[in-house]
Order: C-alpha cells, then structure tokens, then sequence
C-alpha cells in the first residue's frame, strides 16, 4: 500500500504531466496542421504571435502565479483567503489591461522592428484573449493551490484539443477559410470553453466577494515582481533565437527561418514536457516542505526530481540526435528541412533544461525570488549578447551556436548557486538518475521472469 507522500506524487505528477501531454500532443497536432496549411513566411509570422503571447502568459504567471500559491500556503495567512484571492484578481486584471493598452499603442512599432506587417492585427484581436485570460488563469492558481490536477488537466484538454479540431475541420473542409485570423479565432472559441468548465469546477473554491487589503496586494506584488521580471527575462533569453532572427535578418529569409526555429522548439518543448511538470508539482510542496520539514527536505526533493527526469530524457534526446531528419519529416515535413541541423545542435544539451525549471520554482519556493530575478537578468543580458554576436558572426545559424554556449554557461552558473542555497550535490543527482535506470532494468528482467515461468 502506497504511503500519503507516495500517492501524492503519483497522483500530481501523473496529472499534471497528462496535462502536459495534452498540451504537447494537440499542441504537435496543431502545428502539422499549420505548417501543411500555410507557408512557411506565414508560419513564421504564426511563430512570432505565438512567441510575443506566450511572453504574455509567462511573465504574468509569474507576477500572480508564485506569489498567490505560497500566501495561500503559508500557515499565516490562513484565515485570510478571501483577501489573498482577492488582491491576486486585482494584480492580474491590472497587468491584462496595462498589456492591452501597450498593444493598441505599440502594435505597429513592434511589427515594424519585427519585418512582419501581418502581425500587428494579430496582436490588437489577441486582446479578446487576454480578457478571457483573467479568469481562467486565476481559476488555475487556485486549483493549483489545492492540489487540484485532475480538473486542471481537463480544462488544458478542452481548450487545445478544440483548437486542433476547429485548424483539423479549417484545413480539410474549408481551405480557403484556413487565415491566421481565423486561426486566432479558433484560440479565442476553445479557451472560452474550457474557462466555462474551470469555472463551474472552481466553484467551491473562488471568491464571491472582493476583500480589499492594501497592505496584502502590496506584499503580494513585493514578492511577485521579482518573479515577474524573472519570468519576463528568462522568457526573453528562450526568445531571442525568434526576435533577433527576424530583426536582423532580411524579411523573407527572417520568417523562414523563425519558422525553423520554432519547429525546433516545438520537439525541443516535448522534450521538456516531464521538467515542467514536475516544476508545476514541486513549487506547491516545496512551500509546504520549507515549512515542515527545512531545507534538506527542499534539496531532497529537487535532487531526486532532476535525477528521475533525466533517466527519463537522455534516451529521448538521443533517438531524435541520431534520427533528426525523420523527426523534421514527421512534425513539419520535407520543406523544414533545413531546421535538421538546428535541431541537433540543440537538442544534446536539453539535459540542462530539467535543472533549470527547478532552478527558479525552487529559489521562489524558498522565500529567495530576489536571487532567481537577479540570476535571470544575467542569463537575458548573455543570451542576448551571444545571440547578437553568433547571428552577425554565422548568420541565420548564428542563434543556435549562441545557444550552445548559453547552455554551458547557464549550467555552470546554476550549480554555484544551488549549491550555496541548498547545498546542491550533483552526485545524488546522478545517483537518483542511474538508480531509475537500475530499478527499471530489474522491473523488466523480473517482468520477462514471470512470463517465462508462465
């Protein structure tokens, strides 16, 4: 019989990471569709939106996201739960707003430095979106806060499988009407649907009536604006490869090969799937472990998480390393071609990406957001330094030989710091990692034992 602890972290993870999965595949599904149904210039347009958006949806996570699930949490605040809600709601719309007031008056200005005309009317129709945004995301903290994956991974499935199904009906039914405004239409249809489930499911839980505490919302985003601009930063640092492409490179040549860098990402972003996961799950009980049981529970936690994940994502970075072109084929098709060697430059150092997520949900979860903002300006500044530089130097190659070296110097300064706060020990993770391996090796062989005995 399985112990409290062990059936939380199999039931969390397990949702949480179907939650991925769910993302991830009509996530893929979607993409086929789109790159098979526009061109490569117009899917590149497609990638600057969805790169400018998920910039969006990031950063203000991490301004209401963080903050809102450790005051919930904290054993102080828990008779003020109305109020916590409550200056988390306002937070969020007011961030939304200010968004859209800086997309109505500098659209055309960032469509300009992009070389993408289109894109401007995407960005100001994006507003219907980011409305809808307020609710659903502040149903997903509370939800989050509870423990509550199952209802979150039924609402991520509503709104991305509909969303393939509306591009899957366009596309074979109605190919003329296949545009990127329709496109967006489609995300704008799917996630007012899972909103009217996430409300319904949040009922119970939600405030019914604003409580105002001025010195909470002042805590609140004291504590957020460094995950916030962390968030903003390391955002920036994974785009670059998308921003600067565009802007230094002339227009056509620019889209095309954003459209290649986002294939990219988009098998870099499955392999990524098991790390944003667990950081979804670990953030919570990190809160809670800090409280309960210190810091040695907190690096207990983060080195095992990373030890699993790993065991799990070398065999995968492996297979699409040796068997890059086929993995091209299937996802984008024979024109994305030319992204096969940006995929494998790439792909080698995914292992730092699972000791990254935890990075910064770890430091926030210990109460040092401060140093997570300060560590992510630095990691921005050299991204962007390294970027700059490998584009003038190697050209539309440029952004993933900048990435390379991004990786390594990321990695090293990550370890530094984790080891001073938690007192990181890289053996225990290679130890948790081979001992993944050990267990599964022996669940098969005694697998095939019993089968043979039988």
């Amino acid at each position: 019989m399985k112990s409290p602890e062990q059936s939380f972290w199999f039931n969390s993870l397990f949702y949480t990471f179907l939650q991925r999965f769910s993302l991830f595949f009509f996530g893929v599904g979607s993409f086929m569709i789109l790159v098979r149904g526009f061109s490569t210039e117009t899917n590149g347009t497609w990638a600057l939106f969805i790169t400018l958006f998920s910039l969006f949806e990031v950063v203000k996570q991490g301004l209401i996201r963080n903050s809102s699930i450790r005051f919930l949490g904290l054993p102080e605040y828990a008779g003020k739960n109305n109020a916590v809600q409550s200056a988390s709601l306002l937070l969020n719309t007011a961030f939304s707003l200010i968004v859209i007031c800086m997309i109505l008056i500098g659209g055309n200005l960032l469509s300009a430095l992009l070389k993408t005309n289109a894109l401007s009317e995407l960005l100001v129709k994006s507003s219907f979106l980011i409305l809808l945004l307020i609710p659903y995301n502040h149903c997903e903290i509370i939800l989050q806060s509870q423990y509550r994956f199952s209802t979150l991974f039924v609402a991520a499935c509503i709104r991305y499988a509909l969303f393939f199904c509306g591009l899957l009906i366009l596309y074979c039914f109605f190919p003329a009407h296949f545009t990127l405004l329709n496109a967006l239409l489609l995300q704008i249809i799917a996630l007012a649907a899972a909103l009217i489930y996430i409300l319904v499911k949040s009922y119970g839980l939600i405030i019914r009536r604003y409580a105002h505490d001025p010195s909470l919302i002042r805590k609140l985003f004291h504590f957020g604006k460094f995950t916030f601009f962390a968030n903003l930063f390391s955002t920036l640092a994974r785009s670059f490869d998308h921003l600067l492409t565009a802007n230094m490179l002339d227009p056509l040549a620019g889209k095309n090969y954003v459209a290649y860098y986002n294939t990219v990402a988009r098998i870099n972003n499955m392999v990524d799937m098991p790390s944003l996961a667990a950081a979804d799950v670990l953030y919570p009980k990190n809160v809670e472990a800090l409280q309960r049981k210190g810091l040695e529970k907190v690096k207990y936690y983060f080195e095992q998480m990373v030890g699993t994940i790993l065991a799990l994502i070398i065999p995968i970075s492996l297979l699409i390393f040796i068997f890059p072109r086929q993995i091209i084929y299937l996802i984008a098709g024979s024109e994305y071609y030319p992204a096969v060697p940006l995929l494998q430059l790439t792909i080698l150092f995914s292992v730092v990406r699972p000791l990254s997520y935890q990075f910064g949900s770890t430091l926030d979860a210990i109460g040092k957001p401060n140093i997570n903002f300060r560590v992510n300006v630095v990691f921005m500044i050299l991204s962007l330094l390294l970027t700059y530089l490998g584009i003038q130097l190697f050209g539309p190659m440029g952004a993933a030989y900048a990435a390379i070296a991004f990786y390594i110097l990321s990695l090293l300064i990550m370890i530094a710091i984790l080891k001073q706060y938690i007192r990181l020990e890289l053996r225990n993770i290679v130890f948790f990692c081979i001992d993944r391996y050990k267990r599964s090796g022996a669940y098969i062989v005694n697998f095939f034992n019993r089968n043979h005995g039988s």
